[in-house]
This record gives C-alpha cells, structure tokens and sequence, in this order.
C-alpha cells in the first residue's frame, strides 16, 4: 500500500512540475478553454445550445468538445515542438510559432465564449468581439497583428449574426462539424 502512495506522489510531483513550467500564454489558453467549455456547458443547460437539434446538453456533445480541445493542446505542442527544433538548430530562443499559435486559440477560444454568451442573451461589448476577431484574422491571414498599409486594421466581414463565420473544410463541404449526426 506504501509503494501505491509513493507512485501517485511522485506523479502528482511530476504533474505539478509540468504545470508550473508552463508559460504564461499556455496558461491563459487553458483558463479560456476552461471559460468556454463551461459557458458551452450553461448555453445547453438553458437549452440555447447551437451544437444540439433541440438546444439542449447532450453528453455526446460535450464528449466532442472535451476532445476538440485536448487537439489544440497537441497543436500548441506541435507548434512548441517546432519552435525548440528552430531554437536548436539555430542556437537561439525562438517562441513564436507556439506564441502565435496560442494566441490564435486564445482568439478562437473567445470568440467561442462570445457566441455562448450572446446565445443566452447576454449583451456583449462590441470592443470585444472586434478585437477577437482581428485577432482570429490576422492569425488566419498570417499577417502581424495591427495596421495595414492605409493605417485601417481591416475587419472580418459581418454576418446576420454579426460574427465571422470560420472558414474550413467542413464549411467548404457543407457540413456543420458539431451537428449530430443523422442515423
């Protein structure tokens, strides 16, 4: 019984070791995934959910999101991964491509959290979401966060909704990548 007591210790140790070497953006990634997965939580429970035909929680759902966001976490460590190949292959520190990839699931992750919120009727301050959204666009663009040539930061265009819908392979085909599937 000793030695099980020693083993979760130990793991417990190397967990927290893990965590409190992690930089700061990792952590704010976390904490804004953590915000989105609960606010998608509370969107169902008052049945405003758009991830489920009658708006409700349904647990395959949230299965879903639970694993869409342990993939960003293997992206943001590919992308660390990237960065310390770059780092030792030209003998300097070099944090950028996690630092960007970061902050483009930070703004991601938001913008998230701004659609539950507006689905349960919760005004939103129209700073925010323009700041997540050229935030989203310069990272989908590539392009370094700030003023273009004529000194305008262009904008994502709007929708009915008022938000910029994600271009991606499942929109190109048609399908919603969160609807449950048909049987």
């Amino acid at each position: 019984m000793k030695r099980v007591g020693e083993f979760f210790a130990a793991l417990a140790g190397a967990i927290a070791s893990f965590f409190t070497g992690l930089p700061p953006i990792v952590w704010v990634l976390l904490a804004v995934m953590t915000i989105d997965y609960i606010t998608g939580i509370l969107c169902a429970l008052m049945n405003k959910s758009t991830k489920t035909e009658n708006g409700g929680l349904s647990s395959s759902a949230a299965f879903r999101g639970l694993i869409k966001k342990g993939i960003i976490l293997l992206i943001v460590l590919l992308a660390a991964l990237l960065d310390r190949v770059i780092s030792m292959s030209a003998g300097i520190t070099f944090e950028a491509v996690a630092g960007a990839t970061c902050l483009w699931f930070i703004a991601s992750e938001g913008m998230s959290i701004v659609e539950n919120a507006a689905n349960m009727g919760i005004p939103i301050p129209a700073v925010l979401r323009r700041v997540l959204e050229i935030m989203k666009e310069k990272g989908n663009n590539g392009e370094q966060a700030g003023a273009d040539q004529a000194g305008e930061v262009p904008g994502p265009q709007e929708t009915e909704d008022g938000l910029e819908p994600q271009p991606d392979a499942e929109a190109d085909a048609g399908q919603d990548p969160d609807a449950e599937p048909e049987n």
